[in-house]
């Protein structure tokens, strides 16, 4: 068994519209470390996401959770990783801001 390392990610932008925004940011994140990752499958809900990633020969399971105030970011790193975990916290929190920085939908 991992370590979960888990972040809260404040925003004023709703459920829906976090989780849209994210949704559009994962897009990007693909591109920039496609190099890196075997695989990554996430599992859309309606205020949640299931997420595999396979990278560097591991695999990392997580969860999304969009809430009205809050996008919770969790992962299970494998115990060989479990010493990186500040580390990973501080990536999730600043990937997951960064996305929720994308602008809204043009009309």
């Amino acid at each position: 068994m991992g370590k979960v390392v888990s972040v809260d990610v404040k925003h004023s932008l709703g459920a829906a519209e976090a989780k849209r925004r994210v949704q559009e940011g994962v897009d990007a994140l693909r591109q920039k470390y496609a190099s890196h990752l075997s695989a990554l499958q996430i599992d859309w809900a309606e205020t949640t996401a299931d997420v595999t990633i396979s990278a560097l020969g591991q695999t990392f399971k997580g969860a999304l959770e969009f809430l009205p105030d809050v996008v919770r970011v969790s992962l299970e790193l494998p115990w060989m990783l479990a010493m990186i975990a500040e580390k990973a916290k501080g990536l999730m929190s600043r990937h997951t801001g960064e996305m929720l920085q994308l602008p809204p939908p043009k009309a």
